[in-house]
């Protein structure tokens, strides 16, 4: 987009838009949207967002019950609603390529790619495959994903990719001044790293940041857009439901700052689907606006760390690739 087109672009949505309200005036029909996670959370408002507005919804999640309740509850609300399920459990790079082969042999059109997923403190400290579970669910199993699903944002284009990341991206505690390969290995870490659970997750969100610009450099030539976005920093759940009294007291008292689950799905919804933006990439994103405030720019935009990580993350991906051939290899010759 050019500088004078950027500037005519006007802002009419901000921290208390809904998930509803950002694509009013939207009609989806005919566009088909894959979101991963989207079982709870900013995830299931997004995915309820945009199915209601006429956009097939392909929901890729691990849990496939709640998926089902989610897809009823769509269909109550609009009966010639358009949802699929695939099964992806993001913690299983094998899980990972079947989701998109299945939705490849499907013949599906993809017009918006939602990596909504991610975990945070999980007890699980590393996945099947042997990545660092944070770094492996948030990261890895989504640049797979990208990957595998490529050709068909390319032949469905103009499509875009959407990247939920966070402010915590520039909390990952890596300087401008390390070397790249310091950098590539703090940001690819090993279950015995030695991180807190914090920068962990920061720094798979810097992860998410630096795929997402590598991704518009590469792919906006090929008309597709690419977005990473921070949902919130508070967005009101029920995550503290468990920690007692005190817990509920904290809430009463931080939930006129809090945004609502639908408030924090709104740049994501708006993302995938407002007209507003089709010709906009490259941008990081909150509240429906892209003025880039707290974007870590010195490494968000390190055009170097950007394809080192790419590059590290795609070596991993056909190390595993590669173990699993000479698996089925060793298992058809006995």
């Amino acid at each position: 987009m050019t500088e004078n087109k950027q500037s005519e672009r006007k802002r009419r949505f901000g921290s208390r838009s809904n998930a509803n309200e950002v694509i009013a005036d939207t009609d989806l029909s005919g566009k088909t949207m894959l979101i991963t996670g989207c079982t709870s959370g900013i995830g299931r408002e997004t995915a309820k967002a945009l199915a209601l507005k006429g956009a097939h919804v392909i929901m890729a999640n691990r849990n496939l019950r709640l998926s089902d309740e989610l897809k009823k509850e769509i269909y109550a609300e609009k009966s010639d609603a358009k949802v699929d399920l695939i099964a992806c459990d993001l913690s299983s790079l094998q899980s990972v390529a079947a989701a998109a082969k299945e939705f490849k042999d499907n013949h599906w059109p993809l017009h918006a790619l939602i990596l909504n997923a991610g975990v945070f403190g999980s007890e699980q400290k590393v996945t099947i495959d042997g990545f660092e579970t944070t770094h492996g669910v948030n990261h890895v199993a989504h640049q797979l994903l990208v990957r595998e699903l490529l050709p068909v944002l390319r032949q469905s284009a103009p499509s875009r990719i959407v990247v939920v990341a966070s402010h915590s991206h520039q909390h990952s505690g890596i300087k401008t001044t390390d070397p790249l390969e310091s950098k590539l290995e703090k940001l690819c870490p090993t279950s015995n790293s030695g991180f807190s659970t914090y920068r962990l997750y920061a720094l798979s969100k810097l992860c998410n940041v630096l795929m997402a610009f590598k991704l518009h450099r590469e792919e906006h030539k090929n008309n597709i857009s690419v977005y990473v976005l921070h949902p919130g920093s508070m967005i009101a759940t029920d995550i503290s439901r468990s920690y007692g009294f005190g817990a509920q007291v904290m809430n009463f008292f931080i939930k006129p700052f809090t945004k609502t689950i639908s408030q924090g799905a709104a740049t994501n919804v708006y993302l995938a689907g407002s007209n507003e933006i089709h010709d906009v990439s490259g941008k990081y994103w909150e509240s429906c606006w892209d003025d880039e405030k707290r974007l870590d720019v010195a490494l968000a935009r390190d055009e170097q760390l950007q394809d080192g990580l790419w590059t590290k993350t795609d070596e991993a991906i056909e190390q595993w690739e590669n173990k699993n051939k000479s698996s089925r290899r060793g298992s058809s010759a006995t």
